[in-house]
């Protein structure tokens, strides 16, 4: 073969070669933004419902303090763009997991004293796909963490001095 002949194959093989090599590599930038995000929705459920069992039931600061944002910040994540309070959902729970009805109510057996679990769910949120051409990117399934109560934001009665029983 002569070297005239051969003068666009260089080419031709090169930009084969190079979608599908540029395809992995932006396939496994995707992956990893996807792992990063899962994880960060997955310790965002876990403070956000930590932070629900010791703090005062009607603070707004909770969500925003999961989404890793200050407490004055009422925006979306500063780690996660497309997160904001209107994808997190707080829920309290009482003994046999129904959801209680009024959890502000601080003296009704349906109220604050049938509380018994805090769980904060994530649903409805969306990744989006960096790369052009593959979609807008999917709806992610919920993230939901459970933890028993504890303070709930309420502090004992200072004058109620507690039996201390011995071990």
């Amino acid at each position: 073969m002569n070297g005239k002949g051969m003068r666009g194959v260089y080419l031709v093989e090169f930009a084969i070669t190079s979608l599908v090599l540029f395809t992995l590599l932006f396939g496994v930038l995707e992956m990893g933004r996807l792992y990063f995000t899962v994880n960060l929705l997955n310790e965002t459920v876990r403070r956000g419902a930590r932070l629900a069992a010791v703090c005062d039931i009607k603070d707004p600061v909770i969500l925003r303090r999961a989404m890793f944002n200050t407490s004055t910040n009422t925006g979306p994540s500063s780690l996660i763009a497309s997160l904001a309070t209107a994808n997190l959902n707080l829920i309290y729970l009482d003994s046999d997991g129904a959801v209680v009805a009024n959890p502000n109510d601080l003296t009704g057996a349906n109220g604050f004293v049938a509380i018994r679990y805090v769980q904060l769910q994530v649903t409805n949120f969306s990744f989006n796909l960096l790369i052009p051409g593959f979609g807008e990117g999917f709806i992610l399934p919920v993230f939901r963490s459970t933890v028993p109560r504890e303070s709930l934001g309420r502090q004992p009665d200072a004058t109620v001095i507690p039996e201390i029983t011995p071990c």
